[in-house]
């Protein structure tokens, strides 16, 4: 990581950012009004074959801390709130007749009856519409409990596990579904446990004093509004998935939250800014064949619930065809992109334009327009803080480089070029152009895709720069046929430094079509 003044710059930007995604506290004394309201209706219910009176408490993002604003098809909606009521039901008792009971209750008040949405898979909804036009869904997921044991999981987790309710796509049929969302929040607030000991106080007082009108006492101010900066770098990664993949050919493969939230939290050391957190966690993830911090063994992808070892959160990746797996590691890349565009603004203008770009028009020209520090473009030597190339140095006029031996026509046709790499048997993990760098010993695969209509066939060429690969004499800049119309072209990570594959489509001896460098990074 780059030790210069702007990674303080950068967390002062992300931080900002975090702040603009986040529940205001006026709307949080809000929404805390609504969920205790309907726990209170429901706890006070009669419900057959159910021992004890129900307990309902808080899951999901607005537990966890990590809330924001959601963005559906590139509008920002209401907020989501997650609410478990747990039934102690007696043995033999269905999931349908666990559904129905809590269903029927909020039926029975008449103003949530009138809320009420009709019956989803898991949760009853409540939709709230507020004043301000910023409202919220309040999901209500009826369960029993079920606590399991099992030796890597702490029982303090373990013992909170629940069976919840699961509506078939027949819309007649129920069966029980696992989780631990009590565990798990449990398991997420240990992880950052050091640093929220250390902030809290302070990070109170700044609350209080800001809303003084919502809070007399910093003792009012409740923990769960103070952020840690594990909770921040969550709160940016999911804005910047939904502003991201909002419209994108891929949109319906975005990565769900609670895969950001876990891992995140993994990968999480105690880190004391923002910055740190996310490159931290980027760096895990994009080596994640050597942190293990994702699992693919067998050509199956694996990311564990940490407090329910049965659920694998990545099971959809696994399904034929699927490409949630692409999707994820396509975002990784976006992240870092967008990042190093950041913080390689000199100007206000650039600043908002990137900020816009990767969180959203509003909390972009919001955050431009407040911040008044120094611009982290404008720092010595600005380059990637991911050990990419940045892109104003890349340099491609190099000696050894031949040039095209074909006409090369202005035509239509695109062509463009997707790659994948592996190490240690893996399975293939997609990258981009001038992402990080990868390790050396990994094989890589290179696919061009082009609309030109077939017959044509492809050609490659590979450049290498650097000393390793001139004291091995093979900086190359040849051309590669592929043969036929095949369009792979496999290589390997053997030397460090910056490194670039193009296709070139050739048709009738003339060249029709040419991706561009898509470079390479070796550490």
């Amino acid at each position: 990581m780059m030790n210069d003044n702007r990674i303080l710059i950068a967390d002062a930007i992300l931080r900002e950012i975090a702040e603009e995604l986040d529940i205001p506290p006026t709307k949080y004394k809000v929404a805390v009004e609504r969920y205790t309201a309907v726990g209170r209706w429901l706890e006070a219910g009669t419900y057959p074959g159910i021992q004890g009176i129900p307990h309902v408490h808080p899951q999901g993002s607005f537990r966890l801390g990590t809330v924001v604003r959601p963005i559906r098809h590139g509008i920002e909606c209401e907020y989501d709130i997650d609410l478990v009521c747990l039934l102690n039901a007696i043995a033999g008792t269905t999931p349908a007749a666990i559904k129905h009971m809590v269903g029927q209750r909020l039926k029975d008040h008449e103003t949530y009856k009138k809320m009420l949405d009709n019956e989803g898979r898991r949760c009853w909804t409540l939709n709230y519409a507020e004043q301000d036009g910023i409202g919220f869904h309040l999901d209500t997921l009826p369960c029993i409990p079920k606590p399991i044991s099992h030796p890597d999981i702490h029982p303090k987790y373990a013992e909170r596990a629940i069976d919840l309710t699961n509506r078939h796509d027949d819309e007649r049929t129920y069966s029980w579904g696992k989780s631990n969302p009590a565990g798990y929040a449990e398991w997420f607030a240990d992880r950052q446990r050091e640093t929220f000991s250390r902030i809290a106080a302070l990070r109170k007082r700044d609350i209080q004093a800001k809303y003084s009108n919502v809070f007399a006492r910093v003792d009012d101010v409740p923990d769960q509004l103070v952020r840690t900066p594990l909770q921040r770098a969550v709160q940016i990664l999911k804005r910047h998935r939904d502003v991201r993949f909002a419209g994108h050919r891929n949109e319906a493969d975005r990565p769900l939250s609670v895969i950001i939230t876990t891992l995140a939290a993994i990968a999480y050391r105690q880190e004391s800014d923002v910055y740190s957190t996310l490159a931290n966690f980027l760096d895990s993830i994009v080596r994640y064949q050597e942190t293990g911090i994702i699992r693919c063994r067998n050509d199956r992808w694996v990311i564990p619930n940490p407090v329910h070892l049965d659920e694998n959160f990545a099971d959809r990746w696994n399904d034929l065809d699927s490409r949630k797996a692409d999707a994820f590691f396509q975002w990784i890349n976006w992240v870092r992109e967008d990042l190093d565009e950041i913080l390689n603004a000199s100007t206000a203008s650039e600043l908002e334009k990137r900020l816009r770009g990767a969180f959203g028009d509003s909390p972009g020209r919001k955050v431009t327009a407040n911040y008044k520090g120094a611009m982290p473009g404008m720092q010595p030597q600005p380059s990637s803080l991911f050990h990419r190339v940045a892109g104003n140095f890349l340099r491609f006029d190099v000696a050894h480089r031949r040039a095209p031996q074909w006409h090369v026509a202005a035509t239509r046709y695109k062509a463009s070029i997707t790659a994948r790499y592996t190490r240690n048997g893996f399975r293939p993990t997609a990258f981009t152009n001038n992402s990080s760098p990868l390790s050396k010993h990994a094989g890589l695969v290179f696919e061009a895709e082009t609309d030109v209509p077939k017959p044509y066939k492809v050609h490659w060429q590979v450049v290498n720069t650097g000393d390793e690969a001139y004291r091995a004499g093979q900086l190359r800049g040849e051309f590669y046929e592929s043969g036929g119309t095949g369009r792979t072209r496999h290589e390997g990570t053997r030397y460090s430094g910056m490194h670039w594959v193009e296709c070139f489509i050739i048709k009738d001896g003339v060249c029709v079509a040419r991706s561009g460098e898509f470079v390479v990074n070796i550490s």
